[in-house]
């Protein structure tokens, strides 16, 4: 009776719809579209041609969850679809091995039971080898592929629907399958939405004809592709025919085509280099960064994401902050922050980390309502025009305001521009503010735009002094910096606010005694730093009279 009583208790933990390890979730609520008269229950096969556990007569799509330990997990996420011909799931060697194998490294992992065509035996592989190659059986593919990849397109938003509640991360869902599996996954890249599309793919030993391949977007995402030369389904030119397309389209691609391994290898040892496939797939998530901690925060997600085309080739990402119950009929003030160095990139995530949650707050956001904007330097960039001596002790460093603006500093003010046309802007009190390499772009930023920014509160950054003149004498300053900050020598702040003095600027300086380079901690933190911001406003431009 214990017995029997444990395997009921291990039988409703498998099928609870929680989001647990080894939970069981279903994919459609009710009859499921296209396919809502199949009635036949799921099964399962272990004595078959294939020498594996099988599951087949699959009706009703189900995603089962495998989750890495309790925090490792790294916010990525991969729905893995085995193959089988479109008859059965092989469902350890491509399915539940390779979702251990990807939970160690932080990912959390889906296995996909798609739809699958009806079996009317117990054995699936016996039934497909008997009409193998006929019309009948490329008929019944070729209606069922449609089913199969609207599943995987729907398992990709699910888990983008659901990412908050399961802390992962929404921009970083990919899909990975193998042969039959494969072409669902290959299946998402064409004709996605924004809902739907997979961030990232990896079709391994693909069935996926020229006929299956539609017209790939200019944003489709990477791909992974793998498979072996001598793949007895002669499924090889699948795979280059679909690097051949990602490489045409110029969409980041990477292949690996082995010299043996056939088809179906999967998670199997076959003292063959194909054994490796796992480490070369782990290879390019690294150098994605797929696998390291996911900066994605939901609490963050009021700021909008967007993309400022600048110039070819140069867009810029920023996020947006619009006031609660944004009114249009009303004008609020802009405020541009800058980051530092450590949150360059094209995520569209970093520059968030320092300072965005001062401006969520809700007593910020009912007594100081603004448009708020975190723009995002590229990683081989610097907001400020500046060369860096870190041969010397302290570090030096020259701003080079004589020559051109770099490009992410003149499209962030663009930016702003652009905004304030646009939107409903008080454009006499337009802001900025912005950390240590962010500080010494708010400088300059200010500099090249005389008469745009209100006011400007640099930290922990520096400037060009001598260069500074009069032409900003109707921008106000608050400058922050730490005294004991080793990164940017707090005399590049000192300098700064002397110069403005001399220019009979305002200017407020606020230096932290003992405080390193982390000086925006204690600025962000001041209670007066948006009621400063907001008491100023910029003065019209007076123009003489002829």
């Amino acid at each position: 009776m214990t017995k029997i009583l444990l395997f009921l208790t291990i039988l409703i933990g498998l099928s609870t719809k929680n989001f647990g390890q080894n939970q069981v979730i279903n994919l459609y609520k009710g009859a499921t579209p296209g396919s809502e008269n199949w009635n036949w229950p799921e099964a399962e096969n272990t004595k078959n041609d294939w020498g594996l556990r099988v599951i087949y007569n699959v009706a009703k799509p189900t995603l089962t969850v495998f989750k890495p330990e309790e925090g490792k997990a790294n916010g990525t996420s991969i729905i893995i679809a085995p193959g089988g011909a479109f008859r059965a799931l092989s469902i350890d060697n491509e399915g539940y091995e390779v979702a251990k194998w990807l939970v160690k490294k932080g990912v959390t992992c889906f296995v996909l039971k798609y739809r699958l065509i009806k079996s009317n035996t117990t054995d699936p592989v016996a039934e497909m080898n008997a009409i193998w190659g006929t019309e009948k059986f490329n008929q019944q593919n070729m209606e069922l592929i449609p089913l199969a990849i609207q599943d995987g397109r729907n398992a990709i938003a699910y888990v983008r629907e659901h990412a908050d509640e399961m802390k992962l991360d929404p921009n970083r869902i990919g899909i990975m399958g193998f042969s039959a599996g494969g072409t669902v996954t290959a299946g998402t890249a064409y004709g996605y939405t924004e809902a739907n599309k997979p961030n990232f793919i990896a079709p391994v030993y693909a069935y996926f004809p020229k006929a299956l391949q539609g017209k790939l977007d200019a944003k489709a995402p990477p791909a992974f592709i793998l498979a072996a030369t001598d793949d007895n389904l002669d499924l090889a030119s699948h795979s280059v025919d679909l690097y051949s397309q990602w490489l045409a389209n110029k969409q980041p691609a990477e292949m690996h085509l082995y010299a043996k391994g056939g088809h179906g290898f999967g998670m199997a040892s076959l003292k063959l280099p194909t054994d490796q496939w796992t480490e070369r797939f782990t290879d390019w998530l690294q150098l994605n960064n797929w696998l390291s901690k996911s900066n994605y925060n939901p609490a963050l997600k009021p700021f909008e994401k967007k993309s400022f085309a600048f110039a070819p080739d140069k867009n810029l990402p920023y996020r947006i902050l619009y006031p609660e119950n944004y009114d249009r009929n009303k004008k609020y003030p802009l405020i541009m922050v800058l980051h530092g160095a450590g949150e360059r990139g094209n995520d569209n995530e970093k520059q968030l980390t320092h300072g965005s949650k001062m401006f969520l707050s809700p007593e910020n956001r009912t007594q100081y309502p603004a448009i708020v904007v975190f723009p995002q330097c590229p990683s081989n960039s610097y907001w400020s025009n500046s060369t860096i001596d870190r041969t010397k002790n302290p570090i030096e460093r020259v701003f080079n305001y004589n020559d051109t603006s770099s490009w992410p500093l003149a499209a962030s003010s663009e930016l702003v521009k652009k905004i304030a046309e646009e939107e409903s802007v008080d454009k006499g009190r337009i802001y900025i503010t912005g950390l240590s390499m962010g500080g010494m772009g708010t400088f300059e930023a200010v500099y090249r735009n005389p008469n745009l920014f209100a006011a400007a509160a640099p930290i922990c950054g520096g400037g060009n002094d001598s260069l500074y003149n009069s032409s900003i004498k109707n921008t106000s300053f608050r400058v922050f910096h730490g005294d004991a900050d080793v990164v940017v020598n707090v005399d590049l702040s000192r300098k700064m606010v002397a110069r403005l003095k001399e220019l009979k600027v305002p200017v407020e300086y606020i230096e932290y005694k003992g405080v390193n380079h982390n000086s925006w901690d204690n600025a962000f933190a001041e209670p007066s730093f948006m009621s400063w911001l907001f008491q100023h406003s910029m003065k019209p431009n007076k123009k003489k009279n002829k």
